[in-house]
């Protein structure tokens, strides 16, 4: 069954600073006393945009459901089954707020994506909703948004210090705080819930020009292409020994492909810790890329640094310092990259050996063929 919860990490993913622009959300004293989800709402009295109480939205008014996924959330609520209401969400499409300098077309964990979080008594929140309704309800006004699957959003989670809430202020609400989120997302992943269809608000039904991300199929998750960065050290094993293995943290090539130099390949990766072979100073990097065929092997890194920020997470990863084990690479800037980790598997046919200078350019040294099996190195027969 979904997580019940999970002690607070050992230690804190950083925060984004000022990324953001945040609204100040006065916040009434909410009723923890029971195990409704709803129980644990935010209680908004009122955002900077507008909005009525409590007394006045919900008590004075019936509460409508938009959708069957709030119809499902209040009956769960009602009963105080916290499985059903986490099920529920986890299976659910959810609205949630962008940035304006958000890339447009851009997704939770994809690069220039950015979030509209919302301080919260001190408190940072990303605050997502359930139909146009509730997100009209709590703004007021329109309000540029992306649809996404509530489980494609929390295992892209941004900050393992912000805190989460949805529908804030409504029978159909409530907040967890990111360790618990990040816990869920695990549970989720190991439970297979990836694949499954899901229900809710669709893009037609979102403010935002940006149409809600089609699930992925199995034939389009094998086709993701990977992306290593490995050491200048290592090349000559790939090219002169004809190594065919690759290990360790990976990432999405598409979520590396705007650091177009080694200094910020390495910064937004946190490869340059003490002692490591990557310095930014360097006037040139290397990468593998290969086509992910079997998307299983890839799995997100939950952990820590110890073995109590190991259990925190309910993890299976321990590494050194700048590792956060929150899924995402420790970056020292504002890239949100998802981080994946693998055992030595062999790469296919086609994988790819590239080389990035300090000038932003790319050149493209060797392909991997199985059939000799060599790296046959671009421009030769």
């Amino acid at each position: 069954m979904p997580p019940q919860g999970s002690p607070a990490s050992a230690y804190a993913a950083p925060g984004y600073g000022n990324a953001y622009q945040t609204q100040v959300i006065p916040v009434a004293q909410a009723n923890y006393g029971n195990n409704n989800p709803a129980a644990s709402g935010l209680g908004v009295a009122g955002s900077a945009t507008g909005g009525q109480s409590p007394a006045d939205s919900v008590d004075a008014v019936e509460f409508l459901p938009a959708n069957d996924v709030e119809r499902d959330l209040q009956d769960a609520a009602d009963a105080g089954n916290t499985d059903v209401f986490l099920s529920t969400l986890l299976l659910a499409n959810v609205l949630v707020p962008v940035a304006s300098h958000s890339r447009p077309g851009s997704s939770p964990g994809e690069s220039g994506f950015a979030f509209l979080p919302e301080e919260v008594d001190g408190e940072r929140f990303l605050i997502v909703f359930t139909s146009r309704d509730r997100l009209s309800d709590h703004f007021g006004e329109p309000t540029r948004t992306v649809g996404v699957r509530f489980y494609d959003l929390i295992r892209n989670w941004p900050d393992q210090a912000w805190s989460f809430a949805v529908n804030p202020g409504t029978p159909v609400g409530a907040k967890y705080p990111g360790a618990q989120i990040i816990a869920l997302a695990n549970w989720a992943t190991e439970a297979g819930l990836g694949a499954e269809p899901v229900d809710g608000p669709t893009a037609e039904e979102t403010f935002s020009p940006v149409p809600a991300p089609e699930p992925a199929s199995d034939e389009a998750q094998s086709a993701t292409v990977m992306q290593k960065t490995i050491s200048a050290a290592q090349v000559d094993y790939y090219l002169d020994r004809g190594y065919d293995r690759v290990a360790g943290f990976v990432h999405r090539a598409s979520e590396v492909e705007h650091l177009r130099t080694p200094a910020e390949l390495f910064g937004a990766l946190g490869l340059t810790y003490e002692a490591s072979p990557f310095q930014q100073d360097v006037k040139e990097a290397f990468v593998l890329r290969w086509p992910a065929y079997r998307p299983s092997l890839y799995r997100i890194p939950y952990g820590g640094q110890n073995e109590q920020a190991l259990r925190a997470m309910d993890g299976w990863v321990i590494e050194r310092p700048p590792f956060r084990g929150n899924g995402f690479a420790p970056g020292e800037g504002r890239d949100v990259i998802a981080e994946f980790k693998v055992d030595s598997v062999r790469l296919p046919h086609g994988a790819q050996l590239w080389q990035i200078d300090a000038d932003g350019n790319e050149r493209m040294l060797a392909i991997f063929d199985t059939d000799a099996p060599l790296w046959r190195r671009v421009g030769e027969q």
